[in-house]
């Protein structure tokens, strides 16, 4: 479900998303996505970011993703995307790192992706 307050704009979809599509597997395909360097908020070093939007399978609702310093490897399928196996995981509450916040994963087998990053921020398209 979309489970952590701690995502910025997650509200927005808690009460625009109807409660059966409320789960990050729901959206598991990519319509766009952008890599891109960014200082970061010191101005002090450049990170990675990944901006994505995702679509449920009927394409009723569209997602904008954002995600702030982001660390691991982009991994997923050309034509699929991530199948039905995202997930969004918040581990501010186990003592990570800031930079290691959220972890974004596919429970696929076959698709290897597993990123983590300081923030991220969703936008209800449409």
């Amino acid at each position: 479900m979309f489970s952590s307050d701690n995502i910025e704009g997650i509200e927005i979809l808690r009460e625009r998303i109807p409660e059966e599509l409320q789960y990050w597997y729901q959206f598991g395909r990519i319509e766009e996505l952008h890599y891109t360097h960014s200082l970061n908020d010191e101005c002090s070093d450049f990170i990675c970011c990944v901006e994505m939007i995702l679509t449920d399978i009927h394409y009723r609702h569209s997602i904008k993703l954002f995600m702030y310093n982001v660390i691991g490897e982009l991994s997923f399928d050309m034509l699929n995307g991530f199948w039905g196996g995202l997930d969004i995981e918040d581990l501010s509450g186990t003592g990570v790192e800031k930079h290691c916040r959220f972890r974004m994963y596919s429970f696929e087998q076959d698709i290897d992706f597993s990123v983590y990053c300081e923030k991220i921020k969703v936008e209800l398209l449409n």
